[in-house]
């Protein structure tokens, strides 16, 4: 299966006809989930052939409303794809921090009973074979490294993110999900250059978008937060298109996230939203004005986020783990364990 050739397809069509499709998922999932691909052109490019990556977001080891892409979700899109390919892998990385392991995440979300129920790949990317993709940052030059299998052995690759709220970067969306691409649970040493490497990293891996919103995360997150009801699916033919038309949604401007507006200036997302084509105006179907309540512990975080220096006297050196983190969690208690809500 992985010495195919990979297939290529030209990525000037789809930015000339960024598209972005909301489909209703109350009354049918399995319904809305083929109307995004249909109309977003993702399904049309899969054939018997195709190899298909779908990355969800398993920011938590278990199913949490708001947080994670839902195991329903997954299932419903395997069982429509599985028509069109046998050649199916779901991946995902390490929690970061070493918090978790992806395969306990998988565990957590049944993925693994799913694979062999399918008969498709369930694929942790820290166990992959990987290479480095170079870009630009500031005045150097830097490297990242990402799974060979996404760069040189997926034809498709369709990104599953749940829209929230960030605690860091304000938002999350589609950009953003593929940092868990990186195979390496330490990957926050390298949120100094974040906003030029998540770029990077989805020009690289080129993901079409088919977003689980059936919970919107509101307040905080990515792993806390309040979960809001909104039942869509959203489908788009890039990251870019995705962000854009999805932060105009919940109402929470695209210039208040850095990471966005450097999408902007690198030409990789839209900043008028008339350049994209859509079923649905965001303004019509927005319910709720999302906002970002940063607690005491996100503060603390914020100060190192960007700052390499930081983030390595804080996670790295023997002071920061023991000395520091031991003052942390005096002030504000330490991290709660993961717990399913089932």
């Amino acid at each position: 299966m992985r010495k195919r050739q990979q297939q290529h397809f030209p990525m000037s069509d789809r930015f000339s006809q960024r598209k972005v499709h909301l489909a209703f998922s109350k009354k049918n999932l399995a319904v809305a989930i083929k109307s995004a691909l249909e109309a977003t052109g993702a399904l049309s490019r899969i054939s018997s052939d195709s190899r298909v990556a779908l990355k969800p977001n398993l920011t938590y080891p278990y199913y949490k409303q708001g947080v994670t892409t839902s195991p329903l979700f997954i299932r419903e899109l395997v069982k429509l794809l599985r028509d069109y390919t046998p050649h199916i892998a779901i991946v995902e990385s390490d929690g970061g921090y070493g918090a978790w392991s992806a395969d306990e995440a998988f565990a957590g979300h049944d993925l693994f009973s799913l694979g062999k129920e399918f008969g498709i790949e369930v694929v942790n990317l820290c166990k992959e074979e990987r290479e480095y993709i170079s870009f630009k940052s500031g005045w150097r030059n830097y490297q990242l490294p990402l799974p060979t299998r996404l760069l040189h052995e997926t034809d498709i690759f369709i990104t599953l993110p749940v829209p929230k709220i960030h605690c860091m970067t304000g938002l999350t969306l589609s950009y953003k999900n593929q940092w868990g691409c990186i195979p390496d649970s330490m990957r926050l040493r390298r949120h100094y250059i974040f906003d030029d490497a998540i770029v990077a990293i989805n020009k690289s891996l080129k993901p079409f978008v088919l977003a689980d919103g059936s919970y919107f995360l509101d307040r905080n997150g990515p792993m806390h937060g309040t979960p809001v009801q909104m039942d869509f699916v959203i489908g788009a033919t890039d990251a870019g298109s995705f962000d854009r038309y999805t932060s105009e949604l919940m109402g929470f401007s695209w210039k208040r996230v850095s990471h966005l507006k450097r999408a902007v200036e690198l030409g990789d997302m839209p900043a008028d939203l008339d350049t994209i084509t859509y079923n649905v105006s965001p303004v019509e179907v927005s319910q709720h004005k999302f906002q970002l309540k940063r607690t005491v512990r996100n503060g603390i975080a914020l100060t190192g986020f960007k700052s390499r220096f930081i983030t390595w006297l804080g996670y790295e050196s023997w002071f920061g783990r023991v000395v520091l983190h031991a003052i942390l969690y005096a002030v504000v208690g330490k991290p709660v364990k993961p717990q399913s809500q089932n």
